[in-house]
């Protein structure tokens, strides 16, 4: 079986329920809280290691704090059967993100980096082989995420990059890139674009245009309204939503990309794989946290 490897971001979340977002200036209360495991890397590894076959290796490369946080979020990523040895302590707190959730299950989410911006000059060696799969986000430095994509180029394995929070996107690294996945926003910031310009038949030309620039194919998630996905071969398929009740839509994205890879890791079509990893996400916001919400293969079949 291909082995799965995410090199991304380890934090802690601490959640807050309210009834309504603030807006600037003001103060709300929240109802509850909770303390989640999260960072994209961890919620994305936890997804693949939930949805891969079983015997599937899942090696999740991230950065943490000699700190309570960094000890939890190790221990919890463990008991998931994720490989942590390549998890590193360093001299930086781990890191951590408010959120706040509202009675729709819409987040508001700021993230305080700390050791995942704490990285040596290069991605340490990933040991990879043919098939295998990186995955990376943008909450690490993109000169590491360059850094691992090139290890996976020269190994012959498939690169996800899912750019996000977005950042502009050196044309090295795009050129590194196999499968990217972006949400609307992403999209419409990586052709300078407003957002409102790049839905329905603009949305697939805004796509191709990246398309030009390195990726073999680009996927776009579309929240409720699923996803489309347009390969450079010219292929264009737009897969609908599934119909949930959100509760909290924290780690969807997430929950998306590690369900792409485990499909991928099985077989390298595409569009079942978004179709596989669109269900799973759908399920995933209907139960609160990020990490802990990822659904499991026993309930997704």
């Amino acid at each position: 079986m291909p082995t799965i490897t995410v090199v991304g971001s380890i934090n802690r979340d601490i959640v807050a329920r309210v009834a309504c977002h603030p807006i600037a200036g003001e103060t709300v209360l929240a109802t509850r809280s909770a303390m989640h495991p999260g960072g994209k890397g961890g919620n994305q590894a936890v997804a693949a290691a939930r949805l891969a076959m079983p015997g599937t290796l899942v090696r999740l490369v991230g950065r943490i704090g000699r700190d309570g946080f960094g000890s939890e979020m190790r221990a919890f990523l463990a008991a998931e059967g994720i490989d942590t040895t390549g998890i590193t302590e360093t001299a930086s707190s781990t890191g951590f993100a408010f959120i706040t959730v509202d009675d729709t299950g819409e987040n508001m989410i700021t993230v305080v980096s700390g050791a995942n911006l704490d990285w040596p000059r290069a991605c340490p060696p990933l040991a990879l082989a043919p098939r295998d799969m990186v995955v990376c986000q943008l909450e690490i430095p993109p000169d590491i995420v360059a850094s691992a994509f090139e290890q996976a180029r020269a190994a012959h394995a498939t690169t996800v990059l899912n750019a996000a929070p977005y950042r502009a996107l050196a044309p090295r690294l795009l050129a590194l890139t196999d499968v990217l996945v972006v949400n609307e926003i992403e999209l419409a910031a990586l052709v300078d674009q407003p957002v409102a310009d790049v839905t329905g038949h603009t949305m697939v030309a805004a796509v191709r245009s990246v398309l030009a620039r390195g990726p073999r194919a680009v996927v776009v998630t579309i929240g409720p309204a699923g996803v489309l996905l347009v390969e450079a071969s010219g292929r264009a398929d737009r897969i609908g939503g599934v119909a949930t009740r959100a509760i909290d839509t924290t780690g969807a994205g997430d929950c998306f990309i590690g369900a792409l890879a485990a499909a991928l890791s099985e077989d390298d079509d595409l569009g079942a794989a978004c179709r596989f990893a669109n269900r799973a996400a759908a399920l995933s916001v209907t139960r609160e946290g990020a990490a802990s919400s990822m659904p499991r293969r026993t309930e997704l079949a």
